[in-house]
């Protein structure tokens, strides 16, 4: 789907929540009330469909990339790590070594 599609942002909201769970309560803060209805929209259309990202099986990706996916991929911002933290992970040092 090309970026300039009118339901762009749209669809990437439900992929995210398809694999990452539902947005966390915490939106409340960051988010205005349309926003909301969206993220509420997104939520209901995805309930059925979710396909949970931490449940994906080691013979699809290594236990090390799951978990540092994990870690960047939080959907409130907030808890997510920062570049430089992200920069200082244990992961890189992982990559490193095995190049």
């Amino acid at each position: 789907m090309p970026a300039d599609d009118d339901t762009y942002e749209l669809k990437i909201l439900i992929r995210q929540c398809q694999f990452f769970g539902p947005y966390p309560i915490s939106y409340t803060d960051l988010a205005d009330e349309d926003t909301q209805r969206i993220l509420a929209f997104v939520m209901t259309a995805t309930q059925n469909i979710w396909k949970p990202f931490n449940l994906i099986r080691a013979s699809e990706i290594s236990t090390e990339d799951k978990a540092f996916v994990m870690r960047i991929m939080k959907l409130d911002p907030r808890d997510r790590p920062s570049a430089k933290e992200l920069l200082q992970d244990e992961w890189f040092a992982g990559v490193v070594e095995s190049s």
